[in-house]
């Protein structure tokens, strides 16, 4: 049951020595570190995954606040996902949360809540932008093949002998596209063929 600090540092706020003081005076057994590298303006956040992969259950993983933590709602939610599955703890100083006590758990509701809204949201958006594509006259998904394309196909592989490369860049289609209506059966071939 260790408590592991998490120290990320921002392009706002490139000096990690308070978090680490604060994370220190909790008594965190372990600190890790990820700083953003003001030379190429990326933020690194690389060893936090490594960190909670080697996480025990019942061990707590402390920030200062949970803007370190995640740069999102959605990786928070993530995290916590993680969290919740595999009986990790969570304190975040700042916010007071500590899924150790009993109103930790409400944050971890919160979380999950939270994670079906975006659910919920990106699909009704996903659904709005498809619903307006259709109105202008496009249809989503692959185009459909021409009947001769799927004919050459066949044609290629069965009587002819020739390899799935040739026959893809023959035809004009993925080597994919090429096994899906080599694989099919007989019948739906002929159906499909004949339209």
């Amino acid at each position: 049951m260790k408590k592991i600090g998490y120290v990320r540092t921002t392009i706002t706020d490139n000096d990690h020595t308070s978090q680490h003081g604060q994370l220190a005076d909790f008594g965190c057994d372990e600190i890790f570190f990820d700083s953003f590298d003001t030379s190429n303006c990326e933020s690194q956040q690389g060893e936090l995954d490594t960190v909670v992969a080697q996480m025990h259950a019942n061990d707590t993983l402390v920030v200062t606040d949970l803007s370190r933590l995640g740069r999102s709602t959605r990786q928070l939610t993530d995290l916590t996902s993680i969290f919740l599955a595999r009986n990790i703890h969570l304190v975040s100083l700042a916010e007071d949360i500590d899924t150790r006590q009993p109103m930790g758990a409400v944050y971890f509701k919160l979380m999950a809540g939270l994670a079906e809204m975006e659910s919920v949201l990106i699909k009704e958006r996903t659904l709005v932008g498809l619903n307006n594509a259709r109105k202008k006259g496009k249809i989503g998904g692959r185009p459909k093949i021409d009947p001769k394309v799927v004919k050459r196909i066949r044609q290629l592989y069965f009587e002819k002998k020739e390899t799935i490369q040739y026959i893809s860049s023959k035809c004009g289609v993925s080597v994919g596209t090429c096994y899906k209506y080599i694989n099919l059966p007989e019948d739906d071939a002929r159906k499909l063929i004949a339209k």
